[in-house]
């Protein structure tokens, strides 16, 4: 790990303690939002620098100017062009002479990308009537003291989750000193101690350059294939210790923090219209916030499965103001877009490109292939065709998902055609052998014929 990286992971686990200090606040909203904006002004400086920090600022002054000059019905379109917009500008800035972003700096971006453009929707909806089980409505008197500390609070700054404007203002006009929040974060925090060690084992002895290196791209294919398993897998669990630190930041300030039955999911927040008055013997969770259910995604037998529990705050956002915004009907093409604006969020890169748009030919390979086969299998033979699924199913992360971790055009290809392109060959053999299985015919059919 780099000294960067360490003061970035020194900066997530402050930030768990730090939870107490905002929790211990009460109902005093704005010392709770000077300091989360405090804080969150002090972690983009120190971990971008002050040259990437004008990135963001940028993009969070003339959001505050959007939403003050245009009208409501008008303020999200114009936010999502400006917000994504600059998202090209950031992207490729060293084109005009600017530094290139580090990568701290590119994930404060993504970010606030998220949250510009989900108030301006936000400010949409509440105009049109919806979402009005929430404590906090009037979101339209947002000051800027309201607004900057919601665009930069610390809590999951750089590595999400992503929640509402909503949600950030009931954490912060809410007295939520009776709640428990150490045994949940606690409870939270036990899933790191199965992952660091294998994490800093295979990102020590399979790190990313070796991939690139003329030793890996000479060897045998299956060689070659093997060496992605553990590649690969710590790259993923990177994610999942981030994603446990930054939701155990949320439980530790209360953020999300709404009672048992209100039902919240996650990013939405209450689904049921909570109690207004809450006592010491109210039950809460902290599902608003929660990102990552890694064992679930660890066994999933598909794709689809695999992304419902994958970064799932961030799949809500995509999925509601992009896929369900498309003025397309077909659900296809909007998958397609949908993966495209996806993978234009992560980066321009073409590596980004190359595994989004693997993604639909999978889910087609897997959705045709379990069509074919399940109607033959019983209840013994499907937990095993499942277990077959999912060998598959992590085959092809791997062999897709280089294309994510090495970027580069001309690296990703030129491994893939060393491969000979086994990965994509079988994606492709999955779709089309469905054509060749029989169809099996139910009872009423056979009697019919």
């Amino acid at each position: 790990m780099s000294s960067q990286d360490v003061l970035y992971l020194c900066v997530l686990i402050g930030s768990i303690f730090f939870g107490q200090v905002i929790k211990s606040c009460g109902s005093n909203h704005k010392l709770k939002q000077a300091l989360v904006l405090c804080s969150g002004f002090a972690m983009v400086v120190v971990l971008t620098g002050p040259g990437d920090f004008i990135h963001s600022l940028v993009v969070v002054v003339i959001n505050y100017l959007i939403i003050k000059l245009f009208k409501p019905k008008m303020c999200h379109v114009v936010s999502f062009i400006w917000t994504f917009g600059y998202l090209l500008f950031f992207r490729t800035c060293h084109w005009f002479g600017w530094s290139a972003p580090t990568g701290q700096s590119n994930a404060v971006q993504l970010l606030v990308t998220l949250r510009m453009v989900g108030l301006a929707y936000e400010i949409h909806d509440q105009d049109k009537g919806k979402e009005e089980i929430f404590r906090h409505n009037n979101i339209f008197k947002c000051d800027l003291l309201d607004f900057f500390s919601y665009s930069y609070c610390y809590i999951g700054l750089m590595t999400g989750p992503f929640y509402s404007y909503r949600t950030f203002l009931d954490m912060v006009h809410y007295d939520a000193r009776h709640i428990d929040t150490l045994n949940p974060a606690l409870s939270k925090l036990k899933q790191l101690p199965p992952i660091i060690l294998p994490f800093l084992l295979f990102s020590n002895y399979f790190p990313l350059p070796y991939l690139e290196s003329d030793e890996y791209f000479n060897s045998n294919i299956l060689y070659q294939l093997l060496i992605l398993v553990p590649t690969f897998s710590w790259f993923r669990w990177r994610f999942y210790i981030g994603w446990v630190l930054a939701e155990s930041m949320c439980i530790t300030s209360c953020l999300g923090a709404y009672p048992v039955e209100c039902k919240s999911k996650p990013a939405v927040g209450p689904t049921t219209k909570p109690e207004l008055e809450r006592t010491k013997e109210t039950a809460y969770d902290f599902e608003t916030t929660h990102n990552i259910n890694i064992t679930n995604v660890e066994l999933a037998p598909t794709m689809r499965s695999a992304m419902k529990d994958w970064n799932m705050t961030v799949q809500w956002w995509m999925a509601t103001y992009v896929y369900k915004k498309l003025p397309v009907e077909s659900a296809q093409i909007r998958m397609f877009l949908l993966l495209f604006v996806s993978a234009f969020w992560h980066g321009v890169r073409p590596g980004y490109y190359l595994t989004f748009m693997s993604v639909p030919l999978v889910v087609m390979a897997e959705t045709r292939m379990t069509k074919a086969i399940k109607p033959y299998l019983n209840d013994s033979s499907s937990y095993w065709w499942d277990w077959i699924t999912w060998f598959c199913l992590y085959r092809s992360f791997e062999y897709t998902g280089i294309g994510f971790m090495l970027l580069e055009l001309r690296t990703v290809w030129s491994l893939w055609t060393r491969m000979y392109f086994i990965g994509h060959f079988f994606i492709f053999l999955f779709i089309l052998l469905p054509f060749i299985i029989p169809k099996k015919r139910t009872k009423v059919e056979s009697k019919t014929d």
